[in-house]
């Protein structure tokens, strides 16, 4: 399993790396900037490889299969480092030609480690209390219940919580290397969501009552 993971990342590395050095290499034969422009189009679209959250996720599910609990990670896990008590916290995938990208894990609406993490539709990772709360949907009803207007806190772009995905894995890796800020973090979700159960419950028993 490892093994076919590595080869997966270096794949996904490769192309994109190559992909990058042809583009750069087009921009400089033709004196253009279509390539720079064309680049710029699939981060817009969210289909540039290296950007992508599946590869954050392969990267957690990497380093939970080849790592041990507190960061001790075996030579198979040389693509993907992860430190989590960093200011940020950062998930880091070296590259070839020695390039270094660098995850930020900082949830832009608590401004803490992301908890029960996940991905917009645009890309952007985010705690799901603090997602379900930027767009004004309880967390017990989910990122699905949200309007479609509603937009991304980071990019202001709408219709992206509809496609938002759970980084289960890097939850996982949350939970394995920072036990205690996980557990501390679970019990402060589970009484919101006791608490605005309630609310709502409430809420709707004095509407069918009519008072």
């Amino acid at each position: 399993m490892l093994e076919e993971m590595r080869m997966l990342v270096e794949y996904v590395t490769m192309n994109a790396t190559a992909i990058r050095k042809i583009l750069k290499k087009y921009d400089k034969v033709h004196s253009s900037e279509n390539g720079k422009n064309f680049k710029s189009k699939m981060q817009a679209e969210h289909i540039e490889l290296l950007q992508s959250p599946w590869l954050i996720e392969l990267g957690a599910l990497y380093l939970n299969f080849g790592g041990l609990d507190g960061g001790q990670l075996n030579e198979l896990s040389s693509h993907f480092s992860c430190h989590l008590n960093s200011t940020p916290p950062v998930m880091t995938l070296m590259l070839q030609d020695s390039i270094t990208l660098n995850y930020d894990l900082t949830c832009a609406i608590c401004l803490d480690t992301v908890f029960n993490p996940y991905a917009l539709g645009c890309g952007h990772l985010f705690c799901k209390s603090c997602a379900c709360s930027a767009a004004s949907v309880m967390i017990f009803q989910g990122l699905k219940a949200a309007a479609r207007e509603s937009k991304c806190p980071i990019c202001r772009e709408a219709g992206v919580y509809g496609k938002a995905m759970r980084m289960i894995e890097l939850d996982l890796l949350m939970k394995r290397w920072c036990k205690d800020y996980w557990n501390e973090r679970l019990a402060s979700e589970r009484a919101e969501v006791l608490k605005q159960t309630k609310e709502f419950w409430d809420l709707q028993t004095k509407y069918v009552i009519g008072y």
